[in-house]
């Protein structure tokens, strides 16, 4: 596999029996789900890699920039903010699920890192705020009831 960014070889690294591929840059590609196993400051995996990558400094590219994916070349990955607080911006593979981040980002992550008492507050704030309401679906003409047809 290959750095999006700079087409670089990414180098395997072994962290608690997960292997993660980095580049020379500072970058760092996780399989589907994995970045669950670090994004968390708390978690063991995340601050031994937060730590490796600490010995880079963040690079000077344009990572607004849309990327391919290492893993499916072909495909270009999709952009999304990574928690509700929306401070940082990652690159997720439609097709694989992988997850790209660019140096600095995890901890960027990890320093907005949200508690569950944390967490919960925000979805209440959030649906005060915001008006969530449940909604129920209207009886629609087009929806098929359980009325006989021919009894017409």
């Amino acid at each position: 596999m290959y750095c999006p960014r700079s087409d670089t070889p990414l180098e395997p690294l072994l962290v608690g029996g997960i292997t993660v591929f980095t580049s020379a840059q500072g970058g760092v590609f996780f399989d589907n789900s994995q970045i669950f196993k670090f994004s968390s400051p708390e978690l063991k995996h995340g601050q031994v890699l937060l730590k490796y990558l600490s010995n880079y400094t963040e690079g000077e590219g344009d990572v607004s920039l849309r990327i391919n994916c290492p893993k499916c070349k072909k495909i270009v990955m999709m952009r999304r903010y990574f928690s509700p607080v929306k401070a940082v911006e990652i690159d997720e593979c439609p097709g694989c699920a992988g997850i790209w981040l660019d140096s600095g980002e995890l901890a960027k992550i990890h320093e907005n890192h949200l508690t569950p008492k944390e967490r919960k507050l925000l979805a209440h704030e959030m649906a005060t705020n915001h008006g969530f309401i449940t909604i129920k679906s209207p009886a629609s003409r087009f929806m098929p009831t359980n009325k006989n047809k021919n009894s017409a």
